[in-house]
């Protein structure tokens, strides 16, 4: 881990960004209020927490595959099956958010992959 620690950081950087400027700037605006209280009050604190979680969970996807792109894309398709369409079919999201969301996952998830890749300097 210790030689990928740098692609790690970087990846995990680049989803923070992208994560805080699609949710603040693109999909918040579209969803109404949240039903429940946060359980990390700070926006950018729980950003990095996630994103503490999933580039970890990338990487170690990457280290088994060896497929930096794949790997992202199965993250994001992942999620938008498992949010995005799963709630606008039990009706508990608006198709406009949902699309939003689709949109700013692959962006998110691309932008890690191709940070992350960039920045690794070993082979799989």
């Amino acid at each position: 881990m210790g030689g990928r620690i740098k692609s790690i950081i970087g990846g995990g950087l680049t989803g923070s960004i992208l994560a805080y400027l699609g949710t603040t700037y693109f999909f918040n605006p579209a969803m109404p209020e949240p039903a429940f209280e946060p359980v990390v009050g700070n926006t950018i604190l729980s950003i990095l927490v996630f994103w503490t979680v999933s580039i970890l969970f990338f990487d170690w996807i990457v280290q088994n595959t060896g497929k930096t792109m794949f790997s992202g894309m199965v993250i994001a398709i992942s999620q938008i099956l498992l949010v995005d369409l799963n709630y606008v079919l039990i009706g508990r999201r608006e198709l406009m958010p949902a699309l939003i969301s689709v949109v700013t996952l692959l962006v998110i998830w691309t932008g890690v992959s191709f940070v992350y890749d960039k920045l690794r300097s070993e082979t799989p």
